[in-house]
């Protein structure tokens, strides 16, 4: 059966991009999120829509399941494919960016990666915001699928808000786009985050906005996480809306110092890194208004980074942390709640008293500036009681962020990491009749099972206490 299957495959996209041994299936078994793995039949290159969409026919056929995949960044163990599924890569579906200057969009293949947008709508003089922060490798396609987000959120909101059509393959064999200002507008917020449960992504178009006129760098030092919760509510307060407001704590520091020597203190219990945008008139009035309101917050050392250098250093950190992580100790797995702002404090309080209560080590970073915190819980994975106690602190750090009265996640999607957790969120009813949602677009069930929602039969008097 295996090699009959495979065979149709190969028909349809080509010998050449149908991928069958075990050796050449290791990097498909997973995707960035540590401690899940699968076991693909085959991974498939489509290079078309038409090709996607066959593929996925095929799989509705012979009852085989599949996972749609982009770059395989995901967090949250979204693109980990079931036994004997078919991993469907969309890297080949490279069309584009083609901008148009007149219309403010942009036009790419879902394998079209996030940079290469953003540096083509820059050499137009246009500004894509959305920018997860592997925005190197993470892919057009991947971003819709998990409404990806990123430091520029705050300001200018995250993929929803940008994204004016789509190009899906479905189920059925067919491809259809979806354009916001139709009856489709229903259809493209449906698929925006649907983690490839609903559809495949294979073409993202795109709004963009003009770019700022100057950016204006601020660092700021405090002796806690806390307090540099408090001080992120207390500027957002002032009314100056930065491009990007960043969080670091003493664990992510000391993770980034220990890759490479940033000139980071040791001594620093957190960090926030402030960019401002705007003319050079707003950017001396916020730039104030941040100055004065950091140090009135308890902020130990205000740096206005005024060199091009000092800025670039300053956001290399940040963007060095997850891949510093492992300097600690090789196993993190990691949330990305999201909490109304005024809750911030009270949320960064509670995952510190977490992490001392039970003895594990939690580096807590993230998009402060959107409630978006990313609590990653390091461990050893060689160890069973480590690799145990983590699991048992992520569902904690779940709680905390729907007790803060936010979301389980922010950015990163549910995936299989969040499943288990959906119950804190919604009660049965709506997991039901989202569950009815995906059998109307999905009814042989072979568009990445087992992600996002549990089954009913899994119910039990401690996780659906809220069912």
């Amino acid at each position: 059966m295996a090699v009959e299957i495979i065979d149709r495959l190969e028909a349809v996209v080509g010998a050449a991009h149908v991928l069958r041994s075990r050796a050449s299936l290791v990097s498909y078994a997973v995707d960035a999120t540590v401690g899940y793995r699968g076991e693909p039949l085959a991974a498939v290159f489509p290079g078309t829509a038409e090709e996607t969409a066959s593929v996925l026919q095929l799989a509705r056929e012979i009852g085989v399941t599949v996972v749609g995949r982009g770059a395989g960044t995901s967090l949250s163990a979204g693109a980990v494919p079931p036994k004997g599924s078919i991993v469907i890569s969309l890297s080949r579906l490279r069309r584009g960016p083609y901008i148009d200057r007149e219309d403010l969009t942009v036009r790419a293949g879902a394998g079209v990666t996030t940079l290469e947008v953003q540096s083509a709508a820059k050499a137009a003089g246009l500004f894509y915001p959305p920018d997860p922060s592997s925005q190197d490798v993470t892919t057009m396609g991947g971003n819709a699928a998990t409404n990806a987000g990123g430091p520029h959120a705050l300001k200018y909101g995250v993929t929803r808000q940008y994204i004016t059509s789509l190009e899906v393959a479905d189920f059925s064999g067919s491809v259809v786009t979806y354009n916001r200002g139709t009856a489709g507008e229903m259809m493209v917020d449906l698929m925006i985050g649907s983690e490839g449960t609903l559809g495949l992504v294979t073409e993202v178009h795109a709004r963009l906005v003009p770019a700022p006129e100057g950016y204006r760098t601020v660092t700021a030092t405090f002796d806690s996480a806390q307090t540099a919760a408090h001080a992120t509510v207390d500027l957002l307060d002032t009314g100056v809306i930065p491009g990007k407001l960043e969080f670091m704590d003493d664990v992510s520091i000391r993770a980034v110092q220990a890759a490479r020597d940033r000139g980071l203190s040791l001594e620093i219990g957190a960090l926030l890194l402030i960019e401002l945008h705007g003319d050079r008139e707003s950017l001396s009035r916020d730039g104030a208004v941040t100055l004065e309101s950091l140090r009135n917050s308890g902020a130990e050392n205000v740096r206005d980074a005024v060199s091009e250098g000092e800025q670039r250093r300053a956001w290399e950190a940040r963007g060095a942390i997850t891949s510093s992580l492992a300097r600690l100790k090789p196993g993190k797995i990691g949330e990305d709640i999201c909490v109304p702002r005024t809750n911030l404090p009270q949320a960064v309080d509670r995952i510190k008293k977490l992490a001392s209560e039970r003895d594990v080590l939690i580096a807590l970073f993230g998009h402060i500036g959107d409630g978006t915190l990313h609590p990653n819980v390091i461990y050893e994975p060689s160890s069973k009681s480590e690799t145990a106690a983590a699991r048992d602190v992520l569902g904690e750090l779940a709680r905390i962020g729907i007790d803060s009265g936010g979301v389980l996640s922010g950015e990163h999607g549910l995936g299989l990491v969040k499943r288990d957790f959906v119950p804190y969120a919604w009660d049965w009813d709506t997991i039901r009749a989202m569950r009815r949602l995906k059998r109307e677009f999905d009814p042989a069930g072979v568009l990445n099972p087992g992600i996002m929602w549990p089954d009913e039969s899994e119910r039990n008097s401690d996780l659906w206490d809220r069912g």
